[in-house]
C-alpha cells in the first residue's frame, strides 16, 4: 500500500489542525480545550512526528486527569471510502479512543493509543458507507496515567483501498525503500526507524543503512536490507502492532552472512518481541551453525522448537522461514522453504502472552553484551519480507505462500544473496588506513598463512564478520599479485558443526603438499575438548582455482597437545595453551611449530616455547621437543606463552650453515596485561634440519619494533627467495571507538628479512610499496640541503597518506628527525627522532592526539640503533592513523596517532646542525586501487 494523498485533499474541515485551533470541531469537557500545539516533542522525550506544524496533543489541555470529547463536523464519505488518521497517546480501548461514527454516534471503527506519544497511522475501511454522512469523534474518559489521546492528519476518501496482499496480516515489512533511515510497515503504514551506526557517524560523513539495490529479477526479494551484525536493527513501539493471542504465523526471508556464537544460549534474532524470563512474547531467530528456532511465551511457560541439523541454514544463501503457533491444534510448526521441518506440542488452551517490549527486527530484545559495548545475538545478513499473520496458517497455506514468492523470481530460481562486504561504507573515515591491508569490514587481528600460488599471493586473517570486536573468529581471505594491492575473497574457513573446529578457526599457516598445492593448517577450536586448541588441516576444493576460494577441512585433527609432552627434566608443558602452527618443508619432511609454554612440575611459569613436530605426509605428526624455551623471569615482556612462532631463513653464514630468525608474539595468560599485544621478539641463529637443532646466537631476546603496535607475525618464502613477514598493527582504540568506527586494526606493510653483516636480523618494506606511489614526487631533494631550506620546500606539502624517504646526516645535532601529522602551530605532531648521545631511535607521541584511543596519554618509545656512517635513513609511511618508520633497514617504529585537529597534516624536519642528504615524498594510493 502506498500513500498517495494527505489531509489537504479531504472533505473534512480543518482535518489536520493547521489552523492552529479547533475550528470545525466541537468539544465537551476539558480534555481537548487548548490542546492544539505545534510542539515537536513532549518535553521529556521526542518526537510526535506530526504531519505539518500543528496537531492535537491531549495532554496539553489538562494533563491526564481531564476528560471530554472532540467531534468533527459531519462529512460525506466519498473517494476511496477509506478514512485514516494519525493516533497516539494512552492505550485504553474502552475509555480512550478515536472513532469513525454515524451522525447518531454509532461507532463504526475505533482505535486507541499505544502508550506512546509517537504517532502511528490507523486506517479504517468504510467503503460500505460511501455516500453517507459520518463524523470523527475522539473520546477521553480516562483519568489515570496515560489518560490522554492525540490526533492529527485525518484523511477522508484519499487513501487507497487496502492491498489484498495485506489481508490477514498484523504486520508486513517489505524493505523496498532503497534509502533512508526508516522502513514503512505496510499494514499500519507507520515508518519504523532503522538503527545504523553511520546515520550519526563520529569519524566519517553520515551515511544510510545498507540497503540493497533493486533488481526486478529478484521478485519479492528485490531490494532488502542488509543487517551488519552489530549496529543495524528495526524497532517499533511495544503496542504499535496488535498481535493475536490464539494463533499466529511469523515468516521472513533471510540470508545469513555468518552465524554467531550464541552467547547465553540465545539466538540471533530475526524478529522478536520477547521477555523469555517472564515467559511472554515470541522470537524467531538463528542459533549456532544455522540451527534456527522459534519460541513463544504463554505466561506460564516458554515453548521453543529448534530445527534438526538437515534443516540448518547455509551461510550466504536465501531461505524462507515460517513459524506457526497453532494452539487449537496443540502445535508449533516450523517450515523451511515451504516444507515442514520441525514440530513441537503445546497445550490446546495455550495463548500468546504479549511482552510489553518493543518489536525488533535483527536484534534480540535481551542481548548478551560483549566488552560492555557490543550487543550480540544479532542477525548478520539480509532480511526481507517479514510478515506476521493474524492466524495460524495451515501447512498447505504456508507451502502456497512460499510458492507464490518463488514465482516472482526470474526462472523460478531463488536469487543470489548479494551481501559482499563493501569497503565504501567507510569512505571519509579520517583514521582508517588506505593502503595498509584492512579487513573489508569489522574486526581483524593477525594476518597469517601467507602463501604464493599460480602467481598470486594469498593472505588470510583473523576476522569477525559480525562486528568490530573479538568473537566468532573465522579466516578472512584476500589475494594480491604484488603484495600491496589486495582483492577481497569470501571467508575461507569458519566454525562449522561436525568438524574439528565447531567453536573457532584461529591463527595458523599455509604450506604446500606433495603436489605443490597449498594446504592450510589452523588452530581448531572445540570447547568440548581440553585443551580446546589443536591443529586442523584444510585443502582447496578446486586446486585449479588460482583464487582458492573454497576449502574443505580434514575430518580429523593432525596434532593435539597432551599433558605429558617431554619439555625437559623437572618441567611440564603449559597444558591448554597450544596454538598457531607454523609449517615449512625441507627435503621430504614437513616441520611444524606450535606456540605454547613451559612450567615447572609444580606449576611455576618458566617461559614461552615453540614445540617442534615433523611429518612425512602433513596428517601424521611426531613430536620432537621444544625448539626453544624462553625465560619469563629474566625477560618478563617475552610472556609465559609464545604465540605465532615464525621461523624463516635469512641466509647462510661463512661456514654454509643456514641462518634463521625465530619471531614470537608474547602472551600473558597469567598477566600482567600491560605487556599484551605490544611486542614481537626475535632470536637469530643456525638451524640444522637433519639434527632438528636450533642454536640461537644468544638467549637474549631482541625487539623488532620500538613502537608498541607491531604484533602478530606470520611469514613465508616467496618465489623470489624472499622471507616475508606480515604483522598486525594494533589500533588501541576504546571499544566505543571501535563501535562508532565500525572497524578494528589493520596489517602492517609486508617486510623482507635479511641477514646483516654482523649476523643480526635486518628488515625493510618490500620493494613493491613503490607501486602505491601516485604521480610524481611531491618533493625530491637529491643533494645536501640545510634543514631551513628543506622545511621551506616542505611547507606546502600536506597529507596523511604519504611515503617519505629521508636520509639525515647528524652533523653537530644531538637530537634530530622528522615531525609528521603536524598542525600549522605545532599544537599536534608525531615526532620521529634519533637521540645521538644515547644511540637510540624513538617516537615522541606526547602531542600526537589521542582522539578515540584507549590510552589516556601517549608517551615516548625508543630503543637502540647505531647510525650508519653518521647518517640515519628513514623510510616513513603515513596512512591516516598509521605511522610506520623503518630505520637503516635494521629497526622500525610502528605507532598510531589520532589527531583531534583536521589540519594536522604537515611535515617538518628538526635538529639544528644536521643536514638533509636526500629526501623524497610521494603521495600514496589505496590498497584496492
Amino acid at each position: 500500500m502506498t500513500q498517495t494523498a494527505d489531509a489537504a485533499g479531504t472533505s473534512l474541515s480543518n482535518p489536520d489542525f493547521e489552523s492552529g485551533d479547533l475550528s470545525g470541531w466541537t468539544t465537551t469537557g476539558t480534555a481537548f480545550t487548548g490542546a492544539v500545539t505545534d510542539d515537536p516533542g513532549w518535553g521529556w522525550g521526542c518526537c510526535f512526528n506530526q504531519q505539518g506544524s500543528y496537531h492535537l496533543w491531549g495532554f496539553a489541555a489538562g494533563g491526564d486527569a481531564a476528560t471530554g470529547t472532540l467531534t468533527s463536523e459531519p462529512f460525506t464519505l466519498t473517494g476511496t471510502g477509506m478514512v485514516s488518521a494519525l493516533v497516539s497517546g494512552g492505550r485504553n480501548e474502552n475509555d480512550l479512543y478515536a472513532a469513525l461514527t454515524t451522525l447518531d454516534g454509532t461507532v463504526l471503527h475505533k482505535a486507541t493509543g499505544t502508550d506512546d506519544e509517537a504517532y502511528r497511522r490507523v486506517t479504517w475501511d468504510a467503503r460500505e458507507h460511501l455516500g453517507k454522512q459520518l463524523r470523527v469523534t475522539v473520546v477521553d474518559k480516562a483519568t489515570g496515567g496515560w489518560g490522554h489521546i492525540n490526533l492529527d492528519d485525518v484523511r477522508v476518501g484519499t487513501d487507497p483501498a487496502p492491498d489484498p496482499s495485506q489481508r490477514g496480516l498484523a504486520a508486513h515489512w517489505d524493505f523496498t525503500e532503497g534509502k533512508g533511515t526508516t522502513t514503512r510497515e505496510k499494514v499500519s503504514q507507520a515508518a519504523d526507524p532503522v538503527s545504523y551506526v553511520f546515520t550519526d557517524a563520529q569519524y566519517k560523513p553520515d551515511s544510510d543503512p545498507l540497503w540493497r539495490p533493486k533488481n526486478e529479477a529478484d521478485g519479492v526479494l528485490s531490494g532488502a536490507l542488509l543487517f551488519d551484525g552489530y549496529s543495524t536493527w528495526v524497532t517499533r513501539a511495544a503496542a504499535q502492532t496488535q498481535l493475536p493471542t490464539d494463533g499466529l504465523t511469523v515468516e521472513a526471508w533471510v540470508a545469513p552472512r555468518a552465524f554467531e556464537w550464541g552467547d547465553d544460549g540465545k539466538p540471533s534474532a530475526v524478529v522478536n518481541q520477547q521477555d523469555k524470563a517472564a515467559k511472554r512474547g515470541f522470537s524467531l531467530g538463528v542459533g549456532r551453525h544455522g540451527r534456527w528456532q522459534f519460541g513463544i511465551g504463554t505466561g506460564d511457560a516458554w515453548h521453543e522448537v529448534t530445527v534438526p541439523k538437515p534443516a540448518a541454514l547455509a551461510a550466504g544463501k536465501w531461505a524462507h522461514l515460517s513459524a506457526v503457533f497453532a494452539p487449537s491444534e496443540g502445535a508449533i510448526r516450523l517450515f523451511l522453504n515451504g516444507e515442514q521441518v520441525a514440530e513441537a506440542a503445546v497445550p490446546t488452551g495455550a495463548r500468546l502472552a504479549k511482552a510489553d517490549v518493543p518489536l525488533i527486527i535483527g536484534r534480540h530484545n535481551q542481548p548478551a553484551i560483549i566488552n560492555g559495548t557490543f550487543a550480540v545475538n544479532m542477525f548478520n545478513g539480509l532480511i526481507d519480507e517479514v510478515k506476521i499473520h493474524n492466524s495460524a496458517l495451515t501447512p498447505a497455506a504456508v507451502t502456497a505462500g512460499h510458492q507464490k514468492d518463488v514465482q516472482t523470481f526470474a526462472g523460478g530460481t531463488t536469487p543470489k544473496a548479494r551481501m559482499e562486504m563493501d569497503r565504501s561504507r567507510y569512505d571519509g573515515d579520517r583514521y582508517r588506513p588506505g593502503y595498509h591491508f584492512t579487513a573489508p569490514n569489522h574486526w581483524m587481528n593477525e594476518p597469517h598463512a601467507p602463501i604464493q600460488y599460480k602467481g598470486k599471493y594469498h593472505l588470510f586473517y583473523q576476522h569477525n564478520s559480525h562486528g568490530p570486536y573479538w568473537h566468532n573468529i573465522a579466516w578472512g581471505h584476500a589475494v594480491s599479485e604484488d603484495l600491496v594491492h589486495w582483492r577481497d575473497l569470501p571467508v575461507a574457513l569458519a566454525p562449522t558443526e561436525d568438524t574439528v573446529a565447531p567453536d573457532g578457526v584461529w591463527s595458523g599457516d599455509a604450506a604446500y603438499d606433495e603436489n605443490g598445492v597449498p594446504v592450510l593448517l589452523f588452530t581448531a577450536g572445540n570447547d568440548s575438548q581440553r585443551p580446546n586448541q589443536a591443529t586442523g588441516l584444510a585443502r582447496p576444493v578446486d586446486p585449479g582455482d588460482s583464487d582458492l576460494v573454497e576449502w574443505k577441512m580434514h575430518p580429523t585433527l593432525v596434532t593435539s597437545q597432551t599433558a605429558d609432552l617431554n619439555v625437559g627434566a623437572g618441567r611440564k608443558v603449559r597444558f591448554g595453551d597450544f596454538r598457531d602452527p607454523f609449517v615449512w618443508k625441507e627435503g621430504d619432511t614437513w616441520f611444524q611449530l606450535m606456540g605454547s609454554g613451559v612450567q615447572t612440575t609444580d606449576g611455576k611459569d618458566i617461559g614461552g616455547t615453540a614445540l617442534l613436530y615433523t611429518s612425512k605426509n602433513l596428517t601424521d605428526w611426531s613430536y620432537s621437543g621444544p625448539l626453544m624455551t624462553g625465560d619469563v623471569a629474566a625477560h618478563p615482556k617475552t610472556g609465559q606463552v609464545w604465540e605465532l612462532p615464525t621461523f624463516l631463513p635469512i641466509g647462510k653464514d661463512a661456514q654454509g650453515r643456514e641462518r634463521r630468525a625465530l619471531l614470537i608474539n608474547p602472551a600473558f595468560p597469567a598477566g600482567p596485561g600491560e605487556y599484551s599485544s605490544k611486542y614481537v621478539y626475535y632470536w637469530v641463529g643456525t638451524w640444522d634440519a637433519q639434527a632438528r637443532r636450533w642454536t640461537p646466537d644468544t638467549t637474549e631476546p631482541r625487539l623488532m619494533d620500538y613502537g608498541d603496535h607491531f604484533t602478530g607475525p606470520s611469514g613465508t618464502v616467496d618465489d623470489k627467495g624472499r622471507s616475508l613477514v606480515f604483522s598486525i598493527a594494533q589500533d588501541r582504540r576504546t571499544e566505543r571507538a571501535h563501535y562508532d568506527a565500525g572497524w578494528a586494526h589493520n596489517a602492517g606493510l609486508p617486510i623482507e628479512l635479511s641477514m646483516r653483516p654482523d649476523g643480526d636480523l635486518g628488515f625493510r618494506p618490500v620493494e613493491e610499496v613503490s607501486r602505491l606511489h601516485t604521480g610524481e614526487p611531491l618533493l625530491d631533494i637529491s643533494t645536501p640541503t640545510s634543514l631551513a631550506d628543506a622545511n621551506t620546500r616542505l611547507a606546502g606539502i600536506k597529507g596523511d597518506m604519504l611515503h617519505i624517504k629521508l636520509t639525515l646526516e647528524r652533523g653537530s645535532a644531538d637530537t634530530f628527525g622528522l615531525d609528521v601529522l603536524r598542525s600549522p602551530g605545532d599544537e599536534e605532531r608525531t615526532r620521529l627522532f634519533y637521540d645521538a648521545p644515547a644511540g637510540q631511535l624513538g617516537v615522541d607521541r606526547t602531542r600526537s592526539g589521542n582522539n578515540s584511543s584507549a590510552e589516556p596519554g601517549f608517551g615516548i618509545h625508543k630503543g637502540p640503533l647505531a647510525l650508519s656512517h653518521g647518517t640515519l635513513t628513514l623510510d616513513v609511511f603515513l596512512d591516516r592513523s598509521m605511522v610506520e618508520a623503518y630505520a637503516n633497514n635494521h629497526k622500525s617504529i610502528t605507532t598510531r596517532a589520532y589527531p583531534f585537529r583536521q589540519d594536522s597534516l604537515g611535515l617538518r624536519l628538526f635538529g639544528d646542525g644536521s643536514t638533509v642528504k636526500s629526501m623524497t615524498v610521494w603521495k600514496m594510493g589505496n590498497m584496492t586501487d
